[in-house]
């Protein structure tokens, strides 16, 4: 075979590849998991350098909650391009639903060392600096997230959880109500804003949030 039906056959693996990355991306978007799974491998199979294959496979593993291999999946990813923020991002987000924390931290502390301006990494790293009670070091991270993008109301709802185990209840009211006004549907918000109002001996105004927290979680349950 002379090189450049090598070179050629090479290009054609990589356009095959790319049109199963994006069929397993729709599948992916659809819900469909397992399906993105076997797209992903083909693509793999022709591409296997590809660091985005390797992300797109891990987080469809994440959704299947196979977190162990979702994590060599990201491995793979970084080992291919270690200055991939969204590999790193996605590792941290795998180890922090198997709550370990330090090691999500690191992952998250990687992202922001690549792309400072990463604003979810900086929110969950706050996240599990809070799952690690240490409160005051997660709201620093909360405001940088919100300092890179004020309207995402998961932020606010964080900075005031933190702040609600300092017992700051009024500052955390401040920030549920930033969150509510972002995201009103969220009935979390709600019942974590009650609580802040029950510490400050304010009960019929917890109870108007705690009636409003049931009642969307009771429309959420019935939408599922």
């Amino acid at each position: 075979m002379c090189i450049g039906e090598t070179i050629m056959d090479r290009w054609d693996d990589r356009e095959k590849a790319f049109d199963l990355n994006n069929d397993g991306v729709d599948l992916y978007e659809q819900g469909y998991f397992e399906e993105a799974i076997k797209c992903f491998d083909k693509a793999i199979w022709l591409n296997p350098d590809d660091d985005l294959l390797w992300v797109h496979k891990g987080m469809s593993l994440y959704e299947l909650k196979n977190y162990d291999e979702a994590i060599k999946c990201f491995d793979k990813a970084i080992l291919l391009n270690a200055q991939y923020d969204d590999a790193w991002f996605y590792k941290g987000d795998t180890l922090f639903e198997q709550e370990k924390y330090q090691e999500s931290i690191k992952c998250f502390e990687e992202v922001i060392r690549i792309n400072p301006e990463y604003a979810v990494a900086l929110n969950n790293l706050g996240m599990s600096l809070l799952r690690l009670k240490q409160f005051e070091e997660s709201i620093r991270y909360f405001d940088e997230s919100i300092k890179m993008d004020s309207k995402v109301s998961i932020s606010w709802h964080n900075r005031g959880m933190a702040l609600l185990e300092l017992g700051k209840y009024g500052e955390a009211i401040k920030c549920f109500n930033e969150a509510i006004v972002l995201d009103p549907q969220d009935s979390d918000t709600w019942l974590n804003k009650g609580n802040s109002l029950k510490k400050l001996g304010k009960h019929a105004e917890a109870l108007t949030c705690y009636d409003h927290a049931i009642s969307l979680k009771g429309s959420l349950d019935e939408s599922e």
